[in-house]
């Protein structure tokens, strides 16, 4: 697996200073904490967890996986939850990508060895992050079935969410305009469900 870090040759700075441009001050932030998430915290097992995590979340299979898992394990009203969640990750896919049509925000790659991305980069625009729009959105409906467990559902959507950076397909920015839409996406539908 290819290293992570920045080498002997690129400090943070450097990698920093080779960050996609990102407009005003609050892009500055974006972009500085775009490059933290990227190039610290790599170590080996965690990066190869997230990035299979962050992989099992396209097209929302993920959660329509998990979904199917309670299920299977005998959780009550399963399939109802399945048809619900499988529903609620398209119709978010589907406005996330209008929104995405609309700012036509660029992702955040360029040329520094620190920054490759770890995964394929989408051939779709980056903002809002789709991971994130779909995670929080079936957070809402798996919470709504099991009001318990909604810290778990919630932390998965999270750690999805930020994965989207960690890998270096998305700004911060990116994953938290997504994290507002799935949970728009989410409310709208418990509204619905109830």
């Amino acid at each position: 697996m290819m290293s992570t870090n920045p080498g002997k040759s690129e400090t943070h700075q450097d990698a920093l200073a080779g960050a996609a441009p990102v407009n005003g001050q609050r892009g500055n932030l974006d972009r500085r904490l775009f490059v933290a998430l990227r190039t610290r915290g790599h170590w080996r097992p965690l990066q190869a967890a997230l990035i299979v995590f962050t992989l099992a979340g396209n097209w929302g299979l993920f959660w329509i996986e998990l979904a199917v898992v309670f299920w299977l394990a005998g959780a009550g009203r399963g399939r109802g939850l399945i048809a619900a969640v499988t529903a609620l990750v398209y119709l978010t896919l589907l406005l996330n990508f209008a929104i995405k049509l609309v700012l036509r925000r660029n992702r955040p790659v360029n040329p520094s060895r620190a920054l490759k991305p770890l995964v394929r980069v989408p051939s779709s625009r980056s903002f809002p992050s789709s991971h994130a729009a779909m995670s929080f959105a079936a957070a809402g409906v798996f919470s709504l079935y099991f009001p318990p467990l909604f810290p778990f559902f919630y932390g998965l959507a999270l750690l999805m969410s930020l994965s989207r950076v960690y890998v270096g397909v998305h700004y911060p920015s990116d994953a938290l305009a997504g994290m507002l839409v799935g949970l728009a996406a989410g409310g709208a539908a418990a509204l619905i469900l109830k």
